[in-house]
C-alpha cells in the first residue's frame, strides 16, 4: 500500500514510519522536512499534497499541536492553536482525504485522552480533542466511498517523557503506538476510538 504519515518526523510519526515501511510505500510529511512539506493549518497545502501524491491507500496523522495553560490563563492565540492546529487541520485532511484516498482505503487520526478525561490546564486540548472525536463520528453517518475513518488515543509516550526529564511510569514507547496504529490499519472497523493501552493488551494476547 501507499501510505501517507502526517507529522512522519516527529516522536510517534517516525516510529509510525519505520514500522510501516517494512511492508509498504510510506510517504513522511513534516512541516519544515520529511519526504513532502505540509503546513496542516493550510487547507490549500492539502489539497495539493493529494494532487501531488496520487493512488493513496492511506493516510495516518499524527501531527496536531495545543498549549497546555489554566483556564484563567487561557489566551485567544491557544484556542487558535488547538482549533486550527489539532482540530480544523485534522478535519481538513479528512475532508481531502475521503475525496482521493482509494476506495477500501483509510484515514486514521489522533486524538488522546483529554478527548474523554479533562485535566487541570487541559481545556483547549480537550476542546480539539472532543470535537475531531465527535466529527469523526458524524463523517461516519454521511460518507459516501468505503474508506474507514478511525481515532488512536495514544497514552503519554516514553520518549516524550523523557525528552522534558519528565518520570511517567505508565508512559507507552513510541513503537508499541506505532504497533497500535498499524494495526487500526488493518481493522474493518470505521468511526471507532481507540485507546493504545487497551489495543496493546489485545494485540500482545493474540
Amino acid at each position: 500500500m501507499k501510505i501517507i504519515v502526517v507529522g512522519g518526523t516527529g516522536i510517534i510519526g517516525k516510529a509510525v514510519v519505520n514500522l510501516l515501511k517494512e511492508e509498504h510505500e510510506v510517504i513522511a510529511t513534516g512541516k519544515n522536512n520529511g519526504d513532502y512539506q505540509l503546513d496542516i493549518e493550510d487547507s490549500a497545502a492539502i489539497r495539493k499534497m493529494f494532487q501531488d501524491i496520487k493512488d493513496v491507500d492511506g493516510v495516518i496523522l499524527t501531527a496536531g499541536h495545543g498549549n497546555l495553560a489554566p483556564l484563567n490563563m487561557l489566551t485567544d492565540a491557544d484556542i487558535d492553536m488547538a482549533l486550527n492546529n489539532k482540530l480544523r487541520g485534522s478535519v481538513n485532511l479528512i475532508r481531502e482525504g475521503l475525496k482521493h484516498v482509494k476506495e477500501g482505503g483509510f484515514i486514521t487520526l489522533t486524538t488522546g485522552a483529554a478527548s474523554h478525561t479533562p485535566f487541570p490546564g487541559g481545556s483547549s486540548i480537550t476542546m480539539a480533542c472532543a470535537g475531531l472525536e465527535g466529527f469523526v463520528k458524524a463523517v461516519e453517518v454521511e460518507k459516501d466511498k468505503d474508506i474507514r475513518v478511525n481515532v488512536v488515543r495514544p497514552a503519554m509516550v516514553t520518549e516524550s517523557m523523557e525528552l522534558y526529564k519528565l518520570n511517567v511510569p505508565f508512559s507507552i514507547s513510541a513503537y508499541d503506538t506505532a504497533r497500535v496504529y498499524k494495526a487500526v490499519t488493518e481493522l474493518k472497523e470505521s468511526g471507532k476510538m481507540y485507546n493504545v493501552n487497551e489495543c496493546l493488551e489485545i494485540i500482545d494476547n493474540q
